[in-house]
């Protein structure tokens, strides 16, 4: 993975960090507290549209070392949904997720799997805001969420003997939700490079699949 310091500021820079975080690279593995929390990025206003492509992208190449993914479930919701505002009205979102398993599964039961969940909403802010609340609530449960740059966080996880990673973060009128396992009975310490690596990848051609190529991109200064 390329340092933080190499990348631009933005998701980018987000998605190294949370590579970072996520492989041990504060010097532990598995230890929460990885990542560059210091560092923070200016919010995004970045715009994105709903599309089954993210879904397409997660297959075309190898996420990490090879790794080839294929589709197991995609899921594209084109009816609205709606979220409460801070002031009590609702926001309008539409969602799509994919559910992926590895390929290699044939060989000896060796499988990883993958989740995601994009939802867009109509303008930027809801989403950012969401995604705190989902941050204060896992600090709250003690769940040990790990913040980068104040537009994403990742924590570990485990589910039935596999070791896990979730890494939430938003940008511009996007939430997005990446969650990877290794394969049952995996030690934590042996797969947190890789798990981190996925969801990085994962997230990175997400966002790239879902970018309004119509919309302006800027970056507020302030």
């Amino acid at each position: 993975m390329r340092r933080a310091g190499r990348m631009a500021v933005g998701l980018g820079l987000l998605l190294s960090l949370a590579a970072a975080g996520c492989s041990g690279a504060d010097g532990g593995e598995g230890a929460p507290g990885g990542g560059d929390k210091g560092r923070s990025t200016a919010p995004s206003t970045r715009m994105h549209v709903l599309t089954r492509t993210p879904c397409a992208l997660l297959e075309e190449k190898p996420l990490v070392d090879g790794m080839m993914f294929r589709a197991g479930t995609d899921s594209l919701r084109t009816e609205p949904r709606e979220d409460s505002s801070q002031d009590g009205t609702p926001e309008t979102y539409r969602q799509v997720s994919c559910h992926e398993t590895n390929g290699r599964a044939a060989q000896g039961g060796d499988l990883w799997l993958l989740s995601t969940s994009a939802d867009l909403y109509e303008r930027v802010g809801p989403a950012c805001r969401r995604k705190r609340v989902k941050e204060d609530l896992d600090r709250a449960q003690h769940r040990d969420p790990v913040a980068l740059g104040g537009s994403a966080y990742w924590r570990s996880i485990k589910e039935n003997g596999r070791p896990g990673r979730e890494l939430v973060l938003c940008d511009g009128n996007l939430l997005l939700e990446v969650t990877a396992f290794a394969p049952y009975g995996s030690e934590r310490g042996s797969v947190d490079g890789t798990l981190g690596k996925v969801v990085e990848a994962a997230a990175r051609l997400m966002e790239e699949g879902l970018r309004d190529p119509s919309a302006p991109s800027s970056t507020p200064t302030s």
